[in-house]
């Protein structure tokens, strides 16, 4: 084979890196300094490496070589037959190969080296077949561990509910590719390896950007003589079902409630206005009397029928359908009007407010009034659960295919348990010693009117409301 060299424009490492992994055979890059800069997945599958343990390292690692790069370089050129070279996987072991070095400028002086004998499998079986189609197109979350513990195969679907780039993640021991997530509320846990098997068992699970609700199956894998040789998890993403269902079960509830509220609201309200009337009476008696004790019970009453008067006003307001008006909303004038009522509850509780959105917002369709109290709703409750120190984040980010915008909320406090994550749209749920239950029940009932949704996403070490609208 005869040995070339070339330069060639390439207009950005990512153009370069996406070649390399069309590529058959395993591919490395090395810049002049002799350090790997980048590799293919079949490289990766070959020696055994994962992405992180070869970026970075001296090349020689892989090619056993005492001298530098160009040198190596300049010996390959200078041969006129077909050159073998040694290369070693991650357990030590030797093998041989004929290699091709390219010098490129990618934009900085690097050489990709082609180990032309490392291939892909082309004769592969129906099994494999199977395999690789389960693991690249059919919509199945699917994880393969070897008895390492490393993931050795992933899905597309996997890394996108895991979050996961699968080029950083394959060969990865599983306490590497999941860092910072306890044990216990892994999707994929070394106990599989045991022999723990699962069989359509409900979990959910939260990346950064979005909660799923999955069903998981996972099992050990054995060779001929039963031993153990690996582990695999298949996951199904139900997220949509699983909504449907609540839907369904928290509008019965609601239409439950509206019914008792319609029944009952006005009685509640008519006697509380005779009440409250002759209170405010007595409350001005007991003023000019100087009874400032008897002023002080009567205030308390007040306060506490006002409290009662708002109570009912949420009844209504979720029970009986409200006329919405549809209209187009400047959500960057929503956020100017609601900001300093935010940043001022934000300064009582010590919480810095960071609103990167600032007039980068689209125009949606939806209710003003309806939204403020959404927006507001949120970023009080978010305020209230950091304590006296923490930050509230408000931004965005846009589905442009599914032309919706999506406000998010996030803040820093301790998140929301997993035990209860399911219910704090439940009407009457709440985990405040004075709190109704009911006022993120109306905030999703409000979205849901104005044909959006509203989700959360929490990790344990904050909490994130995305509300989904359609934009402009």
């Amino acid at each position: 084979m005869e040995m070339i060299t070339s330069v060639h424009p390439w207009g950005s490492f990512s153009r370069l890196n996406q070649y390399m992994q069309q590529l058959p055979h395993a591919v490395l890059v090395v810049d002049q300094a002799g350090r790997i800069v980048e590799v293919n997945e079949v490289l990766l599958r070959v020696t055994g490496y994962s992405r992180d343990e070869c970026i970075g390292c001296s090349f020689d690692h892989i090619l056993p070589w005492t001298g530098t790069m160009e040198e190596l370089h300049h010996k390959l050129l200078k041969s006129e037959a077909d050159t073998e070279l040694e290369w070693l996987d991650r357990y030590g072991r030797a093998g041989k190969t004929t290699a091709m070095i390219l010098s490129l400028e990618a934009p900085s002086p690097v050489y990709l080296i082609h180990f032309f004998q490392l291939t892909k499998d082309l004769n592969t079986s129906l099994n494999h077949r199977m395999v690789t189609q389960l693991t690249s197109e059919i919509n199945l979350g699917v994880v393969v561990l070897n008895t390492e513990a490393r993931i050795v195969e992933i899905s597309q679907m996997a890394c996108r509910i895991l979050g996961v780039e699968r080029m950083q993640i394959l060969q990865q021991h599983i306490d590497q590719a999941f860092m910072g997530i306890p044990e216990e509320h892994r999707l994929i846990q070394r106990e599989l390896l045991e022999g723990v098997k699962m069989q359509n068992k409900a979990t959910s699970w939260t990346n950064d950007n979005q909660r799923y609700e999955l069903l998981v199956d996972s099992n050990t894998l054995h060779d001929e003589s039963g031993k153990i040789v690996g582990a695999y998890v298949i996951f199904k993403d139900v997220t949509n079902l699983r909504s449907f269902e609540q839907k369904i079960e928290r509008s019965d509830r609601l239409a439950m409630i509206g019914q008792i509220a319609a029944g009952t609201a006005h009685e509640i309200r008519n006697p509380l206005t005779s009440i409250k009337g002759f209170l405010q009476m007595f409350l001005h008696s007991f003023t000019e009397s100087g009874m400032e004790r008897e002023k002080t019970y009567t205030e308390i009453m007040l306060t506490e029928i006002n409290r009662i008067n708002a109570l009912v006003s949420e009844f209504l307001l979720l029970s009986k359908p409200r006329d919405v008006q549809y209209q187009l909303v400047d959500l960057n004038v929503v956020f100017d009007e609601i900001l300093p009522i935010v940043q001022s509850e934000g300064l009582l509780h010590g919480i810095d407010v960071d609103y990167p959105s600032a007039n980068q917002l689209p125009m949606v369709v939806g209710d003003t009034e309806l939204l403020k109290q959404v927006f507001l709703n949120i970023c009080k409750n978010g305020i209230e659960a950091m304590g006296n120190e923490g930050k509230l984040t408000i931004s965005h980010s846009i589905d442009k295919e599914g032309d919706r915008i999506s406000i998010d909320i996030r803040d820093t406090g301790p998140g929301i348990p997993g035990y209860i994550i399911d219910k704090i749209f439940d009407p009457f749920f709440t985990t405040k010693e004075e709190g109704t239950g009911l006022g993120l029940s109306v905030c999703q009932k409000i979205v849901h009117d104005i044909g959006g949704q509203i989700r959360v996403s929490s990790k344990g070490y904050g909490t994130t409301f995305h509300i989904l609208l359609s934009y402009l």
